[in-house]
C-alpha cells in the first residue's frame, strides 16, 4: 500500500468533513474524580447495572479517560492493563487476547461484547480483533469480568467476558476531531458530531480511519503485513418516562497485506498469499420500559453482515440475534429472566489450503436464563442463576452459577462464587479440512506421492466444560485508596486436543497421501491463580494504579503436543503500574510500565515494556499529545503460532495526535 497516498486521502477526507461540521456547545472530556471511579457501575456480571464496588465477581473497569491519558488506541493494548488478561500481539493486525490462560491465536474461551452485541465468530468461537480493536471518541468504558459468566451470557463465556461500552448520544453532543501520524500507526483520524433530535432524543454520527505499518522480521526486514481500516456509523438515543430507545448502525472496510506462503498442489507446493480484506456492518436496536409495578421489560435485536478473506479463511456470514429480558423486585428477591434466539448463515469458499464439509452452515441457537438475587440480610446476599441453551452441534447445555457477597464493613466486601460454563464446538471444529503443509514426493518412502499434513474436524465433539471456584475481597480507605484481590481454581474437562493419526494412503490417492490430526475431547486441565489491583491518589492531581496477576495452568495429558503448548503459552506472572499526573499549566503526563513473563512453549522471552504520553492543552478544546509505545526496547516478540510461521517482532513506536472538541 502507498502510505503517502493513504495519508493524502485522510487529510482530504478530514478537511471535507470539518468543512460541513456545525459548531455546538463546548464539550470537554474531563478526568473522573476518585469518587466517580470508585462508584462506577458494571453490567456484565448479572446482565443489569449494579455498583462495581459491590459486584460479587472479579471485575475491572478501564475508563475511556484512563485509556486516553496513556495514549492507548487499541482495545487489546488497553486490556494489557486489566488483571488476569493475557494479551499478545502476533503481528501488525493479529492479537491473542484471553483471560486466565489458554492463550492461542484462536482464543475460544473469552466472550467479547460491544454494547452488549456478541462479536465472536461462529467459525472458531474467537474474535477478529482487527475489526473491533479501535478506541474512538465515543468509548465510555471496558468492563472486564474474569471467571465464568455463562449463566447470563451463554456458551463461550468460560474464562471471562469483555464488554466494550460506548457513551450514549446524549453524552457526546458537539464536535470532536482527532488527526495524527506516527511511525507504526502511520495515519489516523476520527470525526464525530452529535446533536439533539427533538425533545429527550439525541444522535451522533462518526467516521474513523487508521493506517498501520508492517511489523518486523527477525532479520530486521519488514514483514509485509501493513493494513488500513475505516468505520462509519450513527447512534440514536431517546429517553422517556421510564423508557429508553437505543439504535446503532455501523459499516467497516479494511484491506490487509498478507505475508508468507500458503500450501499449493504443485511444486514447490507453496504459493504467495493474496492480499486480504474484512468488510461488513451491523444494525442494532433495543427498547426498555419500566412498568407501573416497578418491573422492567426490555427487548433487543441486531443483524450483522461480514465478508472476510484473511489467511487461510474466505468466509461470509449473516447473523440475526433477538433477545428479551424481564426484571422485577419480589420482596427480598431481585428476579431477572431472559430468552435469546440466534440465527447464523455462514458460507465459505474452498481453497487447496482450507475446505469445510459442508461449505455452508445454517445454525439456530435458543437459550433462556433465570437469575435471582436474594438479600438475606442488610450485609449478606446471594445470586443464583442458570442458563439452558440449545447449542447447534451439542444440543442442550446448562450453566449454573452461585455468587455470595458479604459486606463486612461499609468500605469492605467479601465475595465467593461457584459456576459451570461450557465452550461449544464451532463450525471449524466440526467440519474443517486444513492443510498445514505439503511434503514433497519421496519424503515417506521411495515412490511415495506428496503428503498433505492436515488438521481435520470431527462431528462427534462434545462441549468443553469448566467448573470454577472463586473468592475475592474488595476494600477502600477514605477517598484516597482502594484495592481488590481475587483467587480462583478452575477445573477443565473434555478439552479439545489433536491426536496424530496413521498415514492415510487411500482418501486422497493417487495425487496425495494424507497425514491427519483429528480433534477429540481427551484433555483436562487445572488452573490456580490470583489477581490484585490497587488504586491510590497521593495528591489531588496524581493517581497511581497497579495490577498483578499470577497463573499456574496445567493441561493434560502431556503426550499431546497441544496440551504442552497450552500449558506453556500463557504468562505465569504479569504486573503493571500506571501513573497519571496533571502538572497544571494545561500539561498532562501518563506513564505505564508492564512486565510479562516468558512463554516457554512458544520460545518467547519475558519482557518489560512502557508507554508514555505527554499532552498539552493548547487552547479551549484543543489538545496536542505525543505518545511513545513499546519504549523499553527497540523491538520484542510476544507470541508464536504454527498457523502463522513468520516470526514477527513488535517495534518501538511514537505518534503525534491533535484533538479538537467543541
Amino acid at each position: 500500500m502507498n502510505a503517502r497516498k493513504t495519508t493524502a486521502r485522510l487529510v482530504v477526507a478530514v478537511a471535507v468533513i470539518a468543512s460541513f461540521s456545525a459548531v455546538a456547545d463546548n464539550v470537554i472530556i474531563r478526568d473522573p474524580t476518585f469518587e466517580e471511579l470508585a462508584s462506577l457501575t458494571v453490567t456484565s456480571v448479572t446482565g443489569t447495572a449494579r455498583p462495581h464496588f459491590t459486584s460479587p465477581a472479579a471485575t475491572h473497569i478501564l475508563t475511556a479517560e484512563e485509556l486516553h491519558q496513556l495514549g492507548l488506541r487499541s482495545i487489546p493494548d488497553a486490556l494489557r492493563y486489566a488483571p488476569g488478561m493475557q494479551v499478545s500481539q502476533l503481528d501488525s493486525y493479529r492479537w491473542s487476547v484471553s483471560a486466565r490462560g489458554f492463550n492461542s491465536i484462536a482464543v475460544d474461551k473469552l466472550l467479547v461484547l460491544v454494547d452488549g452485541r456478541s462479536v465472536y465468530t461462529p467459525l472458531s468461537s474467537g474474535v477478529y480483533w482487527e475489526q473491533n480493536a479501535g478506541v474512538h471518541h465515543d468509548l465510555d468504558r471496558i468492563e472486564v469480568i474474569r471467571g465464568p459468566a455463562g449463566s447470563v451470557w451463554g456458551a463461550n463465556a468460560v474464562n471471562g467476558v469483555v464488554n466494550i461500552l460506548s457513551k450514549s448520544a446524549r453524552e457526546t453532543q458537539g464536535t470532536a476531531l482527532t488527526v495524527g501520524t506516527g511511525t507504526e500507526e502511520q495515519a489516523f483520524g476520527s470525526f464525530r458530531y452529535g446533536g439533539a433530535a427533538g425533545e429527550n432524543a439525541w444522535y451522533r454520527a462518526y467516521v474513523n480511519y487508521s493506517r498501520h505499518d508492517d511489523s518486523e522480521l527477525g532479520n530486521g526486514r519488514a514483514t509485509g503485513d501493513g493494513w488500513e481500516i475505516g468505520h462509519v456509523g450513527v447512534r440514536y438515543d431517546r429517553e422517556g418516562p421510564g423508557s429508553r430507545l437505543f439504535f446503532k448502525a455501523e459499516a467497516h472496510s479494511g484491506d490487509f497485506e498478507e505475508p508468507g506462503q500458503t500450501p499449493a498442489p504443485t511444486p514447490p507446493y507453496e504459493t504467495s498469499i493474496r492480499d486480504g480484506f474484512n468488510r461488513g456492518g451491523f444494525v442494532q436496536a433495543s427498547w426498555s420500559q419500566r412498568l407501573t409495578n416497578g418491573a422492567e421489560f426490555a427487548i433487543g435485536a441486531w443483524y450483522e453482515r461480514l465478508e472476510r478473506r484473511l489467511q487461510p479463511i474466505d468466509e461470509r456470514s449473516d447473523t440475526v440475534d433477538l433477545g428479551v429480558r424481564y426484571g422485577t423486585q419480589l420482596g427480598d428477591h431481585t428476579v431477572n429472566a431472559g430468552a435469546l434466539y440466534r440465527y447464523v448463515d455462514h458460507q465459505t469458499s474452498p481453497s487447496f489450503a482450507l475446505t469445510f464439509s459442508p461449505p455452508d452452515h445454517t445454525l439456530h441457537q435458543w437459550s433462556g436464563y433465570l437469575q435471582d438475587e436474594i438479600q438475606f440480610a442488610p450485609r449478606f446476599s446471594a445470586t443464583l442463576g442458570v442458563r439452558l441453551e440449545d447449542a447447534p452441534f451439542t444440543g442442550r447445555e446448562w450453566q449454573p452459577n452461585v455468587r455470595l457477597r458479604w459486606s463486612i464493613a461499609d468500605e469492605h466486601s467479601l465475595w465467593a462464587a461457584v459456576g459451570r460454563a461450557v465452550r461449544t464446538p464451532g463450525i471449524a471444529d466440526e467440519s474443517r479440512n486444513y492443510t498445514i503443509r505439503v511434503f514433497p514426493p519421496g519424503r515417506f518412502g521411495p515412490g511415495s506421492p506428496p503428503v498433505r499434513q492436515q488438521v481435520l474436524g470431527s462431528p462427534g465433539l462434545k462441549s468443553e466444560v469448566l467448573l470454577a471456584y472463586e473468592v475475592g475481597w474488595r476494600g477502600r480507605w477514605s477517598n484516597d485508596a482502594m484495592f481488590s484481590v481475587s483467587a480462583f481454581y478452575n477445573d477443565y474437562d473434555r478439552l479439545m486436543l489433536f491426536a496424530p493419526q496413521a498415514l492415510d494412503t487411500v482418501t486422497l490417492a493417487p495425487e496425495f497421501w494424507r497425514l491427519p490430526l483429528t480433534p477429540n475431547n481427551a484433555g483436562s486441565g487445572q488452573a490456580l491463580g490470583a489477581e490484585f489491583t490497587a488504586m491510590w491518589r497521593p495528591t489531588l492531581h496524581w493517581r497511581l494504579f497497579s495490577e498483578v496477576s499470577y497463573l499456574d495452568l496445567k493441561v493434560l495429558p502431556s503426550e499431546y503436543e497441544l496440551a504442552r503448548v497450552l500449558t506453556g503459552s500463557s504468562a505465569q506472572l504479569q504486573a503493571s503500574v500506571r501513573s497519571y499526573i496533571d502538572l497544571g499549566q494545561d500539561w498532562e503526563i501518563g506513564l505505564g510500565l508492564r512486565y510479562v513473563d516468558e512463554l516457554p512453549a512458544l520460545n518467547v522471552d519475558s519482557f518489560m515494556d512502557a508507554e508514555l504520553r505527554v499532552a498539552k492543552q493548547l487552547s479551549q478544546g484543543v489538545k496536542l499529545a505525543l505518545v511513545g509505545k513499546n519504549l523499553w526496547q527497540s523491538r520484542h516478540a510476544e507470541f508464536r503460532s504454527g498457523s502463522f510461521p513468520l516470526d514477527s517482532y513488535i517495534e518501538r513506536s511514537v505518534y503525534l495526535a491533535l484533538t479538537w472538541r467543541r
